[in-house]
């Protein structure tokens, strides 16, 4: 079983991607659980997506501690995880501009968590060629979010 953590704040689409990451896994054969903690209001505040999957059927989906932990804000859940992937700043494992990524190649910071998410897939070992992201995706910016995803995906962090 394998246990993925995204937290931010409201605004940056952490429901978005974890719902992407959970339906592109469900379209493998997974089984997957979603679940989602956050406060009533919209944006900047604390937002978190517990992802569970496996081969088989979870039994229990609640996550102490999570395989992967996507951290895109410093409001998010500091949660004990093997591995931490965050945007700058925010952690010591393997730090990505996200953000500003987002920004230099789409002019938006908000495709920083496409980016984060193609990231993943790549971590999780998912061939994206074999997902039909553009059926997952959410229409408007639809080019965009699929090139941020293969960017993401794409991004080799130990160049010299």
């Amino acid at each position: 079983m394998k246990r993925i953590v995204f937290t931010g704040v409201g605004g940056q689409s952490v429901r978005v991607i974890s719902h992407v990451l959970a339906m592109a896994l469900k379209e493998l054969g997974y089984e997957v659980a979603l679940l989602f903690d956050y406060d009533s209001s919209v944006r900047n505040t604390r937002i978190s997506a517990y992802l569970t999957y496996d081969e088989r059927p979870i039994e229990n989906p609640m996550i102490d501690e999570a395989d992967i932990l996507i951290r895109l804000h410093e409001k998010g859940d500091q949660l004990v995880a093997q591995k931490t992937i965050c945007d700058t700043g925010l952690c010591t494992d393997e730090e990505v501009p996200f953000g500003m990524l987002g920004i230099e190649k789409f002019g938006l910071a908000i495709f920083g968590n496409m980016i984060a998410l193609g990231r993943l897939f790549r971590l999780i070992d998912l061939d994206i060629s074999h997902i039909q992201l553009e059926k997952l995706l959410p229409k408007s910016y639809l080019k965009e979010n699929l090139k941020a995803i293969q960017l993401g995906y794409d991004l080799n962090l130990y160049e010299d």
